[in-house]
This record gives C-alpha cells, sequence and structure tokens, in this order.
C-alpha cells in the first residue's frame, strides 16, 4: 500500500497580488507549503510552513482543496488555504526557498511551473471575503466519576485537556480569531484561557450555550447563535458536546445550510474533547450571512493510555 504523505499551503493573497516561492533544488515557482510535522494539526502546517519559507505570518482563510501527487515516498496530498498577511517577519533565504516573489493574479500563469496550482489560485480569487466562526468543544475534562467537587461546573480540564488547550490556542491565533465567547462552566473557559491571554481580552462569557443554561432554557440559543453570526468579528465558540448539534444546527439556518446539505458530510461529524469546526461566513452589505466553507480538525490527546 502507498504511504501518504500530508503537507499544507497558502495562496497568500495581498491586494491583487499572491506570493509565489522559488525552490532552487527543483527550479521551479510555486505557492508555500510543506510537510507536517509530527502530529501537526494541518492548519498549522500551512501557517508554519509559509512563515519558515517566506517570512510571512499568515491568516488562514477557507480551505481550498487538496492537491495529490506521486512522489519517490508515495503518494503527497497537498491541503491549501487562501490566506492574508497578518505581519511580515522577514524573508531570509536558504537551501529550499532562495527567493520569493508578489506577482499580479493577471501574471502569474507566465510564472508558476504547474498548472494545477493555478486552479487553487482561482478558487481563492472566486470565492467572498469571509470571518470564520470557530465552534470549538472544550478540551478533555476531568472525568464526572473522578471528580470531587460540588458542583459539574467547577470541572476542570485534565492533564491531557491542558495540553490540548495549548494546540487550540495556536490553531485559534492561524485563523485570526480575535473575539472569545465561551459557556460560563470552568473546563470551557480553561480551554480558551491561555488564547485569551494572549489577547490580552475578556471572554464573553454567555449561559445560553453551557449544558445547564441549554437545559432550562432551550429558547435562548438560536438568538445568541445569531447575533454570533452576524458579527464580523473572526470569533470562537466554546461549548459542550451535549450543546453543539443545536449549535451547528443553528449556525447552518443562520448561514443560509438547508436541513438537507446537514444530513451528511462534515455537517454530521461529531466531535471530539478540544476539537472544532471553522465556519467561513460570508457578511453581505444587507447583513445577509453565507456560510461558503466549512471545516472539520481533530485535536490530538483524546486517547485513553
Amino acid at each position: 500500500m502507498s504511504q501518504i504523505i500530508s503537507a499544507a499551503g497558502v495562496v497568500l493573497l495581498r491586494n491583487n497580488e499572491v506570493l509565489l516561492v522559488h525552490r532552487p533544488r527543483y527550479d521551479d515557482w510555486s505557492f508555500p507549503k510543506g510537510k507536517v510535522d509530527g502530529a501537526e494539526l494541518l492548519p498549522l502546517t500551512a501557517v508554519r510552513e509559509c512563515d519558515e519559507e517566506t517570512g510571512f505570518l499568515a491568516v488562514l482563510e477557507p480551505n481550498i482543496g487538496l492537491d495529490r501527487y506521486d512522489i519517490p515516498e508515495g503518494e503527497k496530498e497537498v491541503h491549501y488555504w487562501r490566506a492574508h498577511v497578518r505581519e511580515d517577519l522577514g524573508f531570509a533565504p536558504d537551501e529550499e526557498v532562495d527567493k520569493v516573489a508578489w506577482v499580479p493574479v493577471d501574471q502569474v500563469a507566465t510564472h508558476l511551473t504547474y498548472p494545477q496550482d493555478l486552479e487553487f489560485l482561482q478558487r481563492a480569487l472566486e470565492l467572498p471575503p469571509t470571518s470564520p466562526l470557530v465552534i470549538l468543544r472544550h478540551a478533555k475534562a476531568v472525568k464526572r466519576s473522578d471528580f470531587t467537587g460540588k458542583h459539574d461546573s467547577d470541572r476542570p480540564l485534565s492533564g491531557r485537556g491542558r495540553r490540548q488547550a495549548k494546540i487550540i490556542a495556536e490553531a485559534l491565533e492561524a485563523y485570526g480569531i480575535e473575539q472569545v465567547i465561551s459557556s460560563p462552566m470552568q473546563r470551557c473557559q480553561e480551554t480558551v484561557k491561555r488564547f485569551v491571554k494572549q489577547l490580552s481580552t475578556t471572554p464573553i462569557l454567555i449561559d445560553a450555550i453551557s449544558e445547564s443554561g441549554y437545559e432550562q432554557n432551550p429558547q435562548h440559543l438560536d438568538p445568541a447563535i445569531e447575533l454570533a453570526m452576524k458579527d464580523p468579528a473572526p470569533t470562537v465558540l466554546c461549548s459542550h458536546r451535549p450543546v453543539l448539534d443545536a449549535i451547528l444546527e443553528a449556525v447552518a439556518t443562520a448561514g443560509g445550510i438547508s436541513a438537507a446539505e446537514r444530513t451528511e458530510g462534515i455537517w454530521s461529524t461529531k466531535l471530539s474533547p478540544g476539537s472544532f469546526f471553522v465556519a467561513h461566513r460570508h457578511i453581505d452589505p444587507e447583513g445577509t450571512v453565507k456560510i461558503v466553507a466549512i471545516e472539520h480538525h481533530e485535536v490530538p490527546g483524546n486517547q485513553e493510555s
């Protein structure tokens, strides 16, 4: 059986230009990309490789597809995201990438070495402007049976959960998240605590997305989700397994996704602790919200030893 080598990259856009890299080993021009490092999440690979190869720190927008091709080690799968620049850290040429160039999009065809790369650029250009809403299940918590406190709302993260929270903070930064909405329960607040500290902000605590809040007043959930969907700020919303199906249904409804579309594929996927969906929303001038892409990422650390 052929080995699958996973990789990720970005189509990095700035004004009406796209960033290309030159690799002296192959004497080719392509998009920044590279192999996954260990158990690294693919979005983090895309951001890291762009940084290492070009010196530009990228913010991910929608995923724009997968490129497959054979290499001597097996089959390579490269996952691409449209992205924009967060910061220019400075290009440092090395043996892997010796030149970078911002090329006007109408001139890229004469620069790219591989014709299939044009398809990814075209997909990136066809998408409207978007803002991410991350739906996050809190990281792995101490088991209910092992918790000795009086109130379940005080049940904290486990050791694995705290490790997951570090990965979550990196992932949220990769999507340029600026606003944090959380259930007031301790395990949710601990899940986003590291990221909240990075942002130097305060989380918005909403009881309607907590287990007890939803159980007592389920009618409060949809208005809360609709408000979050219409807010253009890149946002993460951290909640609990028993509430996630209702949250995703409300997100889909507010984002123009039909019930038929939600019965299969990514919409039917269940989130394990610490894992998340990213709904990429386009909000038009009239305030109408449309989900143009959604992706799912599993955070490691849920295996029992």
